[in-house]
């Protein structure tokens, strides 16, 4: 059945905590319940370095956001500014955040990034892993973080689709395991499968 799906991989480098996942019980509900919070956390679980009251403490902020799949862009938002920590911008409720169309009714949105950190334009083309902007603080976001979520439309304010994520490890209390169109829970450390260099080349 997974060669039925369209291939939608994470949308960073490196280890990520979903801080939020489906169903989530601050803003993951009802027609917007489908969705992930991404934050980047330390061996304590902490998601800044101290003193934490400027931005810039958080480890995900200004971090690249990347293409899930190929595809083409169909809406930008921008201009918006970064909140300070614990402030939240409900008029701008997404934030900066941009939407790519993979296939007819199959979009993937990425929200609360920086302001004028985008690298692509409408309609340019681009591949999975293509740097899209940088993650901020933009929206109704009260710490730096990454939202993600796939919707049958291409408009920012979108519902959400639930769908997989094709290939992931997620590590949690000390455990990893290998996920095949699954879905990341909350609080599970994910990461992306790294190919090995000598059997690729083998």
């Amino acid at each position: 059945k997974n060669d039925s799906y369209y291939h939608i991989h994470l949308p960073f480098f490196g280890e990520w905590n979903v801080s939020q996942g489906h169903d989530g019980n601050i803003t993951h509900k009802g027609e917007w319940k489908d969705a992930f919070d991404f934050v980047i956390t330390d061996e304590n679980s902490k998601t800044f370095q101290l003193p934490g009251e400027k931005i810039e403490d958080f480890y995900c902020y200004n971090v690249p956001v990347l293409a899930t799949a190929d595809g083409i862009v169909v809406n930008i938002l921008d201009g918006i500014d970064d909140n300070s920590i614990g402030g939240i911008n409900l008029n701008d409720n997404w934030g900066n955040s941009i939407v790519i169309k993979h296939a007819d009714f199959l979009y993937s949105k990425l929200t609360h990034l920086k302001e004028e950190t985008f690298k692509v334009k409408i309609g340019d083309y681009v591949k999975k892993g293509d740097l899209l902007a940088t993650c901020g603080n933009s929206g109704r976001s009260p710490e730096p973080h990454i939202h993600f979520q796939m919707q049958s439309t291409p408009y920012v304010g979108a519902k959400t689709l639930k769908y997989p994520l094709a290939y992931y490890i997620s590590k949690l209390n000390g455990k990893y395991s290998f996920h095949s169109f699954d879905y990341p829970l909350e609080n599970q450390t994910i990461f992306k499968v790294a190919p090995n260099a000598l059997l690729s080349k083998a």
